[in-house]
């Protein structure tokens, strides 16, 4: 019989566990980043309309045309489409969510605009009353972007 001091781990049914002590499995890391995410996806929302001013100046045609006094942007496979759009002065835009999951519209720079929450199928139009470009993000998804350019 072997006398000697086992040096190591023991041999237990606890060190051959399936998980190792002080670690996590991956698979519940990005069970609760997927939860966190939809949880902040909630929420209310109107459809009504609101003027909006700018303080940044700066007006360019959007590539494929002028102005026109309207716009819709389609929010889908959690883009902005078109992600830039030109309008003129006065003009509006209407943002429609088509995805699954909710969205916003809202200006990055000033708070000029906010859309709110938009639940799939709601839509929110605001009037650009002042020329200037406006950068926007979906609050819940910080990597969609989108720009109203508003100008003549």
């Amino acid at each position: 019989m072997d006398t000697r001091k086992r040096i190591g781990r023991p041999a237990t049914h606890e060190s051959r566990g399936r998980f190792r002590r002080g670690r996590l499995p991956a698979g519940l890391l990005a069970s609760a980043a997927f939860v966190l995410a939809v949880a902040g996806c909630g929420g209310s929302s109107s459809s009504t309309s609101s003027d909006t001013g700018a303080s940044q100046a700066s007006s360019t045609p959007a590539a494929g045309g002028a102005a026109s006094a309207s716009a819709k942007v389609d929010i889908a496979n959690f883009k902005y489409n078109p992600p830039t759009i030109t309008i003129k002065t006065g003009g509006t835009v209407t943002w429609t969510n088509s995805d699954a999951t909710s969205h916003t519209a809202t200006d990055q720079a000033g708070g000029s605009f906010d859309t709110g929450t938009l639940k799939k199928g709601q839509s929110k139009q605001e009037t650009f009353s002042r020329a200037g470009t406006f950068s926007y993000v979906c609050l819940f998804h910080p990597f969609m972007h989108g720009t109203v350019r508003v100008g003549g």
